[in-house]
């Protein structure tokens, strides 16, 4: 007699390899991490910048950009603009502050302001660590 269910299929019949799983166990691609959150973090990726003729600046400036990005957050895009990034500005007719018996709307206005303004102070703040965290991964050889 044949058994009715195929090696991918589990004991309620369904398949097994369902999201990527297989007997409860996580399946990896060839040259994939198991998670997505690997154990190298972004900031011991980037490459030790090298000068001269055999320079590697485009690639350490796409890893420095990926892991100033997740670090600093919106000031890391200081390295690809070449500007700093401000959030933009708060449109207060967005908010019918006429029309607002309860206060709800003028109390909204305030929570986005100090959300703005919490994000500048914290790009104030960090813009000493990334500028640490670039000048740690420049080379000591001179040309």
């Amino acid at each position: 007699m044949v058994d009715s269910k195929t090696k991918d299929q589990t004991a309620d019949g369904k398949s097994g390899t369902k999201h990527g799983f297989r007997n409860g166990k996580q399946q990896q691609c060839k040259g994939q991490a198991t998670s997505s959150n690997s154990s190298l973090n972004s900031d011991s990726a980037v490459p030790m910048l090298r000068f001269g003729a055999a320079n590697n600046f485009d690639q350490f400036k796409h890893k420095l950009l990926i892991a100033c990005l997740e670090k600093y957050k919106n000031l890391g895009r200081l390295i690809n603009d070449k500007d700093y990034y401000e959030p933009a500005v708060i449109d207060t007719v967005l908010y019918n502050l006429t029309n607002d018996p309860f206060e709800i709307e003028k109390g909204r206005l305030r929570e986005a302001h100090k959300r703005r303004d919490k994000e500048i102070d914290d790009m104030r703040i960090d813009g000493t660590s990334m500028f640490a965290c670039i000048v740690s991964k420049l080379s000591k050889k001179k040309v």
